[in-house]
């Protein structure tokens, strides 16, 4: 028996491209059933967990690449910079505004891109809160930079949706604020206090409420510092951050609801045209199970991850990357084993009970035993000279000796090597001295088993490529570049040398730029992204001449090898 249209009820063959659970007999059909469909197409519910509050929960199996939700921000606005000085967000288009003297907006006076921005004139962006900003005594302001050393603008855009969209408010304050957490024996509460209840009423609500009275028309219900409070709170636990052609802060209606997960089972993109979210599974998904995202940083061991989620999302994660000392078999957190005096040793240092703040780290050789403080201790400081070091545009050599000193602490995957692994492949090949034309076989040797290494890291703790596209794009391509030079050398010095290690580096290039087609498939819209997307496409195109030029055939390593032995 056939399918029959959900609309009308007549034959249909036609099926949601989505869920595949409704048919209809017309695109037309279908297009006036989403308002009834649109719940049920979802593949997930809002279920309430004991432990960890709203989550999504997956309603059917979910495959890699399927959408799970798409969605326009409730609220959004630029990051501010606290910065004395420097660019600052135009607050209109939310890019960053680049040159001395800037535009000012006619309505308050603020710095913006450019006076025909479009952003200034929409109501649900500039074009409102413009009104409130203009009541300001521009006298009492120090400097073009003071408004954005408050971290107050979102904030203020969050308090004018009660106005214009009640709904989008009611759904805000909905939104878990943490309160209890952010009480006023805190820091974060005294720093919202100064920073943004009190630069709010102060520059902009007082002198509104004695307009208010002479007008006798509210221009805003609530202006109260609990609700501003509130509203910090809920901006800091659930916003997410988007750094493309603009860096932003919004907030979604659906989408903040994606728990934590250090192996999340989703990735996300977001358009720079009102930076609507699209969230696709990168992990299958079966029914039943939470869908999840990642709130810290990929490449962060287990404690500087957990630390940071206590202290920004006011929860311990325990999850099964959390939970393995080894991290998934990364050893991303691993250090070595000095031994005794008496006894050098080659093990490993790894933390006992690695959900416990306090854990004991023990070698899996010896009986030497360190405390978390001596770890952190040691941990910090390394992390604090990669810094200083990175930040000073090191040299091949610079980066070289600082990692030889850190390897005799740290395992060669920690993730401060792999930090320092990660610039210096990015160095040679290019860098004076490194150069294609004078870099050694030896040195293209070690950047290849770099990129190998680092590889093998990227895809144990992030196998869905959620979080870490751009790194493992720039491994791919440093690994192509590296064989490439070798390739082209070598076969410059004739047949004889055209052994089997050179097969296995075309054969390994090839299988790079598949890669990075879908490694960088959800990159399109980020500046970093289209650059690493435009130098592949070149290094296909530049490969793809060589291979037809000297007519290789790739699709059969086995006619390769023995051709090369004859």
């Amino acid at each position: 028996m056939g399918e029959k249209c959900a609309e009308c009820g007549a034959p249909s063959e036609l099926k949601c491209s989505a869920c595949k659970l409704a048919s209809y007999c017309s695109k037309e059909h279908q297009k006036q059933h989403w308002k009834n469909h649109k719940t049920a197409c979802r593949p997930f519910e809002i279920q309430v967990d004991p432990l960890i509050g709203k989550c999504l929960v997956a309603t059917r199996d979910i495959k890699p690449g399927d959408v799970i939700l798409s969605e326009l921000p409730i609220v959004y606005g630029p990051r501010p910079h606290m910065v004395e000085e420097g660019p600052v967000p135009c607050p209109g288009c939310c890019k960053l505004i680049i040159g001395e003297k800037s535009a000012r907006c006619e309505g308050c006076d603020f710095p913006v891109c450019h006076p025909d921005c479009p952003g200034l004139k929409d109501m649900d962006r500039h074009g409102h809160e413009c009104m409130i900003l203009g009541l300001r005594d521009v006298r009492a302001i120090n400097g073009l930079h003071e408004f954005y050393r408050q971290d107050a603008l979102l904030t203020l855009r969050c308090l004018l949706l009660q106005h214009r969209h009640p709904k989008k408010f009611a759904q805000l304050l909905d939104m878990e604020p943490h309160l209890e957490r952010r009480g006023p024996n805190t820091d974060v509460y005294r720093t919202i206090e100064e920073r943004i209840a009190d630069y709010l009423h102060s520059n902009f609500f007082h002198p509104m409420t004695i307009l208010e009275g002479r007008s006798g028309k509210k221009v805003l219900e609530d202006i109260s510092r609990e609700t501003i409070h509130k509203i910090c709170g809920v901006i800091d636990v659930n916003a997410l951050e988007i750094n493309q052609q603009a860096e932003i802060t919004a907030l979604y209606p659906t989408a903040y609801l994606l728990e934590h997960n250090c192996l999340p089972n989703t990735t996300h993109i977001f358009d720079n045209d009102g930076y609507k979210i699209t969230v696709k599974a990168c992990l299958p998904i079966e029914a039943g199970e939470h869908i999840t995202t990642m709130y810290t940083h990929c490449l962060w061991g287990t404690q500087a991850r957990r630390e940071h989620l206590k202290e920004t999302k006011y929860f311990s994660c325990e999850c099964r990357r959390c939970r393995d000392p080894t991290e998934l078999g990364s050893y991303l957190s691993a250090l070595k084993c000095l031994g005794s005096e008496q006894e050098p040793c080659d093990g490993l240092q790894l933390p006992v009970e690695p959900l416990k703040d306090d854990t004991e780290w023990r070698c899996d050789r010896c009986d030497v035993r360190l405390t978390n403080e001596e770890v952190c201790f040691l941990v910090n400081g390394i992390g604090e000279e990669v810094d200083g070091v990175q930040l000073g545009n090191p040299t091949v050599r610079e980066l070289e000796g600082l990692l030889g000193k850190m390897l005799t602490f740290l395992h060669p995957n920690h993730y401060h090597v792999y930090s320092v692994k990660h610039s210096l492949i990015q160095l040679y090949g290019y860098q004076q001295g490194y150069t294609p034309n004078q870099i050694t076989d030896d040195c293209l040797a070690r950047k290849a088993a770099m990129c190998r290494e680092l590889l093998d890291i990227t895809r144990k703790i992030d196998p869905g490529n959620a979080r870490l596209c751009l790194y493992h794009a720039v491994l791919l391509h440093e690994l192509f570049s590296a064989n490439w030079i070798i390739i082209k050398r070598k076969w410059d010095l004739g047949i004889k040398a055209k052994v089997k290690s050179v097969v296995s580096m075309m054969l390994e290039n090839q299988n790079c730029l598949d890669q990075l087609e879908t490694v960088l498939q959800n990159e399109r819209n980020t500046p970093a992204g289209d650059k690493l997307i435009n130098l592949a496409a070149g290094s296909r195109k530049d490969f793809t001449k060589f291979i037809e030029r000297n007519k290789i055939d790739l699709s059969c390593k086995e006619k390769i090898e023995n051709d090369n032995k004859e």
